[in-house]
């Protein structure tokens, strides 16, 4: 017999929950499926009708996503092409994160192992967001060779990836309370200097 709907969603929290609290106090490697299972009081079987790994009960149900009306306005936009991208993943602010949304990137940024399977989750991303600069690219430069637009395009989403990973790693450093819509902000102004700084002298 099917479970009711809200008793599938309570067992799932509960096994976030139990997957993010011994994970925590154990480690990542320390983590069985054995802990998570005995904890929430339900059989391996009932686990794997939720998770498939604990990776995926430690990252819980909540995936990266790109945010439609910021890509609206990206494609029209004609400000720094990078920066500008970086507001195309969706970051939670304090108040829409999801539950233990700080613990998890804790985690993460302790673990190479989760840190990989999170950025597998941006990564799943990458042809939309491909698809969105290089609208964005044909619309700023319909001149433009359309491979060296491809070419631009993956570049972009490469360094999109290298951004939001740095963005996590803060995230999960951070004591100050700042949610990770901040620390975004707060990663672009970063960005902006450095792509400054990376500009050619001008000629004399």
């Amino acid at each position: 017999m099917t479970q009711p709907r809200g008793r599938g969603a309570a067992t799932t929290a509960a096994i976030e929950n139990a997957a993010v609290d011994l994970a925590l106090e154990h480690g990542y490697d320390g983590l069985t499926v054995d802990l998570i299972c005995e904890a929430v009081g339900i059989s391996q079987r009932t686990f794997f009708n939720h998770f498939p790994t604990k990776d995926d009960a430690i990252l819980g149900s909540y995936h990266p996503h790109v945010d439609e009306h910021a890509a609206r306005r990206f494609i029209v936009s004609d400000g720094p092409l990078l920066i500008d991208a970086m507001s195309l993943i969706s970051q939670p602010t304090a108040d829409a994160a999801p539950p233990r949304f700080r613990d998890r990137l804790r985690l993460i940024a302790s673990s190479p192992t989760l840190m990989t399977r999170q950025m597998e989750r941006i990564g799943r991303l990458d042809d939309e967001l491909r698809e969105i600069i290089l609208l964005r690219l044909t619309h700023q430069r319909p001149a433009d060779d359309p491979v060296e637009r491809e070419a631009d395009a993956d570049m972009v989403a490469h360094l999109l990836a290298g951004a939001m990973r740095s963005i996590a790693t803060a995230a999960s450093r951070s004591e100050s309370g700042e949610d990770v819509a901040a620390l975004a902000a707060r990663a672009r102004d970063a960005l902006a200097r450095v792509i400054a700084e990376s500009a050619p002298p001008a000629q004399p």
